[in-house]
């Protein structure tokens, strides 16, 4: 008796299904291999080339593979409508060396409007950019070359080797995983037992506590911004703070910084104050110690090419060790974290961030905010009047830390002086840079 024609027909059905999804596999190994080789350029005519064919989204930058396969299945669990189609691909960022960060990328449907899906990624507090996948080389079969066990001590921003020019550096918000959160949630609990100035200056041997500042009747507050810049959020950020009139300290990502001059420029013209926040906002404690002063020299040297002068430094992700903290005081940097985490970067939800430092947040109070999220700019007006509600006169980070050491430091002592880096700023005592900056958190 012969088998039913439907039994064929499903084992059939079966292999074409294998042999489609091996296809796919195949045309994103295809998209993969050509973009570790490093040549993707940036996409001058979006609706062309989704007419014409695939186009490339960036959708992230992060320091290692999980993490980037973490942030694309949270975008798959919380937006599955924007993920639906696309092939995503995690990519290394230098192929001849290994730890040097990966790139999260998705090729799309023909046809898609792509600059409209990358609208909407960012607005659900996504990280976006389209890159371009035009005709590629076959890639190099060269291995990937290991980072050398030592390497020569980098003294200064001079002596760090060079960087290509002309490359395109994404504005895509920084992913904070699950790791980063258990730290940034450890430095807030450690706020709450310290004084105000311990918690901003992790290695001050001084303090000032809030029954103190209620004795001076002391108002201060300080905003501060992390990441980016992203070409459109920081941007309207920048705008709320002019229009409020309210002076800010801006720690922006050297390396994304690089091709993004202008606003920085617009930032120290309009008063507003620039701190380190390093080059690639990579874990600097993973990191050896030539490597961490590259971070902090290069950081500096870019950011002064814009006519900052920064004394802050504020490490990624509020990690550090005494010696990556040692290795910035050598480069006249003050480290500095915060009193308040707004939680921006983890609730993406502008009534909670406003909540959030209503509950949390009062008089002397460095609140912790991010420039890459539509959701920190959306709360931003909320945050500052909930702040002025409680009294709170606002002062960038340096001369928040100075006016408290005029009332930690004893009165005999002379309370050293940081002001706004911004164009030709400098430090009012006639002492050198470096052991102003030095003595100014101790």
């Amino acid at each position: 008796m012969n088998r039913p024609d439907h039994g064929r027909s499903l084992t059939s059905c079966f292999f074409t299904g294998r042999l489609a999804t091996a296809l796919r596999r195949f045309r994103s190994l295809l998209f993969a291999l050509p973009l570790a080789a490093g040549v993707v350029t940036a996409l001058p005519n979006t609706a062309a080339q989704a007419a014409d064919g695939p186009s490339l989204l960036q959708l992230g930058l992060f320091q290692r593979e999980g993490d980037a396969w973490w942030a694309w299945d949270s975008l798959r669990r919380r937006s599955p409508e924007l993920a639906d189609g696309l092939n995503p691909a995690v990519v290394p960022l230098d192929a001849r060396r290994q730890g040097e960060g990966v790139a999260l990328r998705a090729t799309t449907p023909i046809g898609l409007d792509v600059t409209s899906l990358c609208r909407r990624m960012v607005g659900a507090g996504f990280g976006c950019l389209v890159l371009d996948a035009a005709p590629l080389p076959a890639p190099s079969q060269a291995p990937l070359e290991k980072a050398p066990a030592e390497r020569a001590p980098v003294d200064s921003a001079q002596s760090a080797p060079a960087r290509s020019g002309g490359e395109a550096k994404p504005d895509v918000a920084i992913t904070y995983p699950p790791e980063a959160a258990r730290t940034m949630a450890a430095i807030e609990k450690s706020g709450r037992r310290k004084g105000r100035l311990g918690a901003v200056i992790p290695d001050t041997a001084l303090d000032v506590m809030p029954a103190t500042l209620k004795e001076e009747g002391w108002n201060l507050c300080a905003l501060t911004f992390d990441d980016g810049p992203h070409r459109v959020v920081t941007r309207q950020i920048l705008d709320v703070l002019n229009r409020e009139k309210i002076p800010a300290t801006y720690f922006p990502v050297a390396s994304v910084a690089e091709n993004q001059g202008e606003v920085i420029r617009d930032f120290l013209a309009a008063g507003h104050e620039i701190g380190n926040h390093s080059l690639t906002h990579a874990d600097l404690r993973a990191m050896a110690p030539d490597a961490q002063r590259h971070e902090i020299a290069e950081a500096n040297r870019i950011l002064r090419g814009f006519g900052a002068n920064p004394v802050l430094f504020r490490p990624p992700y509020g990690r550090y060790t005494p010696d990556l903290l040692t290795i910035a005081r050598e480069e006249s940097m003050s480290p500095v974290l915060w009193t308040v985490d707004t939680r921006d970067w983890q609730v993406r939800d502008p009534d909670r961030i406003v909540q959030h430092v209503k509950t949390e947040a009062g008089t002397g109070s460095v609140l912790l905010l991010h420039s890459t999220y539509p959701s920190t700019l959306n709360a931003l007006p909320r945050v500052i009047a909930a702040m002025r509600a409680k009294g709170c006169e606002f002062v960038t980070l340096s001369e928040w830390i100075e006016r408290m050491h005029q009332i930690a430091t004893p009165a005999t002592a002379m309370a050293p002086t940081l002001v706004n880096a911004g164009v030709n700023a400098g430090l009012k005592t006639g002492a050198k840079t470096g052991d102003a900056a030095l003595r100014t958190a101790n």
